[in-house]
């Protein structure tokens, strides 16, 4: 479905886009700001709604640095503003359609290229009209408002980066990793005595050889994420309900 095999319409991806400029706060498209009767007298204003984050600061971080380097390095040069500017081309198969899609100074907008008959248009791509009508559009929208660098430097949490460390500053491994034959070799484990039990740490069991469910667990063990506590199991008589009641339905 990312790679386009799914129909989107042109409102709900700009609005997807919009909650990655917003720092990953959902943005609920509106179209009457405020009604006011003909004295000036107040009788609605829209409420902004920030309460319904749909990605992780750190993902939208993350996701808005990619979406700069399409603009200062990839395919959407062309929607360049001269201020910090982010975005995604997109072209269908056979150039039926094209797509920009990009937010800067606070504002996100979308552009669609195509048919209604979904017929093929020889040399569209989301690169070239696209994102040249992003830029034409957005230079007169930004014009006068504040330069906004992208915030692009939210820590990622303990357990997203903590693991990669061993990987990258690890001394290196010079041991062959199969033998003559091509069959794998085990990792030498130097054995070291574990004080607190008085064990052989080398023939102790490991915690990750305990219990081969693949579970949730396993993974969280796996990716070195903190545990989440473990619900307690339902009783039999409440299974029994359950049971009842998904064959009921």
């Amino acid at each position: 479905m990312a790679l386009g095999s799914s129909a989107v319409r042109l409102i709900d991806m700009t609005r997807a886009y919009a909650a990655v400029a917003r720092g990953g706060v959902g943005v609920t498209p509106y179209g009457i700001r405020r009604v006011t009767t003909a004295d000036g007298t107040l009788l609605y204003q829209h409420q902004d709604d920030q309460s319904r984050v749909l990605v992780a600061p750190w993902v939208a971080a993350q996701m808005t640095q990619l979406l700069q380097d399409v603009v200062l390095h990839g395919t959407a040069r062309a929607a360049d503003l001269g201020r910090p500017t982010a975005g995604k081309t997109g072209t269908t198969t056979s150039n039926k359609d094209g797509w920009f899609v990009g937010f800067s100074s606070g504002l996100t907008t979308g552009v669609w290229y195509g048919r209604d008959d979904n017929r093929a248009l020889p040399g569209l791509s989301g690169g070239r009209a696209p994102a040249r009508a992003f830029h034409d559009l957005m230079a007169r929208a930004v014009a006068n408002r504040p330069v906004e660098a992208f915030n692009t430097s939210v820590a990622v949490p303990d357990w997203q980066s903590g693991g990669d460390n061993e990987l990258w500053y690890a001394p290196p491994n010079d041991q062959p990793l199969v033998d003559a034959d091509g069959n794998p070799i085990e990792p030498e484990t130097p054995p070291v005595d574990d004080q607190s039990t008085g064990r052989d740490s080398a023939t102790a069991p490991k915690d990750d050889d305990v219990g081969g469910e693949l579970d949730q667990e396993w993974l969280d063990r796996a990716i070195d994420r903190p545990r989440r506590a473990t619900p307690p199991a339902p009783s039999p008589r409440r299974r029994e309900t359950e049971r009842s009641d998904t064959f009921a339905l």
